[in-house]
């Protein structure tokens, strides 16, 4: 590779890092400040939970629509505007006084996200070679952990001198602001996928893909898998504080541990990707983060719960990375529509855990919720080994 293009591609990696980064930082407040949301509310934590479910809801219904535009315009103008709509999302709740309001402006992190995730994988595809794809994908992951870790620092701090309002509109919006403009100035502009723009065009990659077995698997099999890991996620931190007592300091410590996990097993998913192959190595991860959900919330020590998700962080970075490189090379001429079906997955899966959570824990308790969830993990490593095929593999004659 010549000197130029390695240097711009690694200047490129910088905004779509700081962009993955981006998005769990609305859910991130949320979930570690939900006792005090709930609070400030008059609501039991598992219904002020549902403030992720109604992003989640509107990230499914607006990725099925970023799948149509992704093929008539710039990835990286859609980039921008979710990246935009981060910034007012959290400018915005300032205003919440009761849930109703409050639900709606949240949302809104939803609809950025349809927008944000899906073009950091199809501009990965677009302007990353295919043998460095996997890696890239992992480098993102590990930077969305690493500022996961300063989120939960900041918020922990933040949280004990002002509101929790506030203390979302300062964790959001400046790295917002900034990753916008890197992204201004850093990523290549390149116009839609296709160039039949027509009705029949612009639904071609929902056609091609739809009707294809191995990105149904990979979709079906992403909801399944972020389902699983969204109970640690959402749910994660109130666990250990209800059952334990724990301090909201002592959870955002944890979570130092749970991201460094996570960071090693993205970081490491490309190396064992080429030795084990993409396929097995999702239905692997899979079937462990499955293992470990189980278990996590059916321990009696803080310790153990602690352990084990710290191991379920580490399958996890794998898993995400793993799953989202083979998801991205199965079309490659619609690499927008499917990713923008891969995020709508994503957000379906943290619906799936935001809404079974705010069900079974406030009607049976913590300890069911980790079964079910569980058990739903299992299924998702069922579909991925039976259905979902690696592109880049040739079969055999």
């Amino acid at each position: 590779m010549a000197e130029g293009t390695g240097t711009r591609e690694k200047l490129l990696i910088i905004p779509l890092v700081l962009s993955r980064g981006v998005t769990n930082l609305p859910s991130l407040v949320v979930s570690i400040l939900l006792i005090e949301i709930g609070i400030s509310f008059n609501v039991a934590p598992g219904i002020a939970g549902q403030l992720n479910t109604a992003s989640s809801l509107l990230s499914i219904i607006f990725a099925l629509l970023i799948g149509l535009l992704s093929v008539k315009y710039s990835h990286k103008a859609l980039l921008i505007l979710g990246l935009l709509l981060y910034a007012f999302s959290a400018a915005s709740c300032l205003l919440a006084g009761a849930l109703y309001i409050m639900l709606p402006l949240f949302a809104l992190t939803g609809v950025a996200r349809a927008m944000v995730e899906p073009m950091i994988n199809s501009l990965i595809g677009t302007h990353i070679p295919a043998a460095r794809r996997t890696s890239v994908i992992g480098y993102t992951i590990a930077g969305l952990a690493l500022i996961y870790v300063l989120g939960s620092l900041s918020v922990a701090y933040l949280s004990s001198l002002i509101d929790w309002r506030i203390t979302l509109l300062l964790i959001v919006t400046p790295i917002s602001v900034l990753t916008l403009v890197l992204t201004l100035y850093l990523v290549p502009s390149i116009k839609g996928e296709v160039k039949d723009t027509s009705i029949r065009g612009l639904f071609s990659g929902y056609k091609e893909g739809l009707r294809n077995r191995s990105v149904l698997a990979c979709l079906i099999g992403t909801a399944i898998g972020l389902s699983t890991w969204n109970v640690s996620l959402i749910y994660g931190a109130t666990f250990v504080r209800h059952v334990f007592g724990a301090s909201t300091a002592f959870v955002s410590q944890v979570t130092i541990f749970y991201s460094l996990s996570y960071i090693v097993g993205s970081l490491l998913a490309s190396r064992l990707a080429k030795k084990l192959g993409r396929k097995m190595l999702s239905v692997g991860t899979i079937t462990l983060l499955a293992f470990f959900t189980l278990f996590a919330m059916n321990v009696t020590s803080i310790f153990l719960a602690v352990g084990i998700t710290i191991l379920a962080s580490f399958v996890a970075g794998m898993m995400i990375t793993t799953i989202t490189s083979l998801t991205l090379d199965q079309l490659p001429l619609y690499r927008g529509t499917v990713m923008s079906l891969q995020a709508a997955a994503v957000s379906m899966g943290g619906m799936v855990s935001a809404i079974v959570g705010g069900i079974v824990i406030t009607s049976i308790g913590y300890g069911a919720y980790g079964i079910i969830m569980g058990v739903i993990g299992f299924v998702g490593s069922i579909i991925f080994h039976f259905f979902s095929l690696d592109p880049l593999i040739k079969k055999p004659q």
